[in-house]
């Protein structure tokens, strides 16, 4: 049997984009980790898995600086799930260790492979599944899809929006993209986190909605104000419902429900399941949220060397992580529009 050759470079092989369309999600596209590296100014490794020439299997890290804790290498920041992708176990294993590898070489401290857990975890790593992403199965058609959503909150929210009169519409310049990011600004204030700077909508995102894998959902008032705006991921498999924000004053038209509804309701034309993305399960009301849209829990399996410590394990309930974001979200709005440049070290 021939063997396998693991290779590493600073970007994507040419023959990654069609393993990963084939194969993979949109978190594995090259585009993706791309827009990651250039947004961010992130070092990137990107492995690959060969036989005899041929791609067996794929995986892309990136290192996150050192802020107040240690360097990383992360399969892939601001990603629920883009760990390896490959055709069997061994070789999805071939790949970690080689991260692994490239980790004591470097003297970097810890690694972090998220993906879904289709194959187990490889050797040095500990394993831990915490996370869930939530995803809403498409098949049977809108109508089967509606059905599954809750009558008294999530129907009810996307009819009373219907009825406030909200105008959806698709979004794809750069002043779409602004209204995005400022949004996003405004709501991630009121959560206790920082944004993505600007720089990631009105240059990253829109770049990937050029290339098909995103797009932009904007609600509009009868007056034209924005309400809410939703960033949507699509992959070859399913849409991923990436970022909502919303104007807390438009909040009472439910904006988001009627956004979302219309996102999936354009995943059903297109073939694709709708997930809700990913919540730990101390976030009930998160969870419930998702669940309410039909969304079913797909466990996540996050590999960590060493063994996970830290705001790795840390719920985002209690403790030191709610008590940063109560002191975030009461600082003035400029100052914690500067926070943006953290962004980076949160992945």
């Amino acid at each position: 049997m021939p063997s396998l050759i693991i290779s590493r470079s600073a970007e994507p092989a040419p023959d990654w984009r069609a393993f990963a369309e084939a194969n993979g999600t949109f978190y594995h596209r090259p585009e993706w980790v791309q827009c990651l590296a250039d947004v961010y100014r992130l070092r990137l490794s990107c492995y690959s898995a060969r036989q005899d020439g041929e791609l067996h299997g794929i995986l892309a890290v990136a290192e996150i600086p050192p802020l107040l804790g240690p360097r990383r290498l992360v399969s892939l920041p601001f990603s629920y799930a883009a760990g390896p992708l490959a055709f069997d176990a061994a070789t999805a294993s071939a790949l970690s260790v080689a991260v692994l590898e490239e980790a004591r070489e470097r003297r970097i401290s810890r690694v972090e492979i998220k993906s879904r857990g289709e194959h187990p975890s490889a050797p040095g790593f500990q394993r831990a599944s915490r996370y869930a992403t939530y995803e809403i199965p498409t098949e049977g058609g809108e109508s089967v899809v509606w059905s599954q959503l809750h009558g008294s909150s999530t129907q009810r929210s996307i009819k009373k929006a219907r009825k406030a009169g909200l105008e959806i519409r698709r979004g794809d310049t750069g002043n779409d993209w602004l209204i995005m990011a400022e949004l996003e600004e405004r709501t991630a204030h009121g959560h206790g986190l920082p944004a993505p700077p600007r720089r990631f909508f009105v240059e990253g995102c829109r770049r990937l909605q050029s290339a098909g894998l995103a797009d932009l959902y904007l609600a509009l008032t009868r007056s034209g104000a924005s309400a809410a705006a939703i960033t949507i991921w699509k992959g070859p498999r399913s849409w991923i419902y990436a970022f909502g924000a919303s104007d807390p004053v438009h909040l009472e038209h439910r904006p988001n429900h009627l956004l979302i509804w219309t996102a999936i309701q354009d995943a059903v034309s297109a073939g694709r399941h709708f997930d809700m993305g990913r919540a730990a399960p101390e976030q009930e009301g998160l969870v419930e949220f998702k669940r309410r849209w039909g969304g079913q829990a797909i466990p996540l399996a996050y590999d960590y060397w060493p063994a996970p410590a830290g705001l790795n394990l840390a719920p985002r309930n209690r403790g030191s992580m709610a008590a940063v974001a109560a002191v975030w979200s009461r600082l003035p709005a400029g100052i914690a529009r500067l926070g943006s440049g953290l962004y980076r070290y949160l992945g």
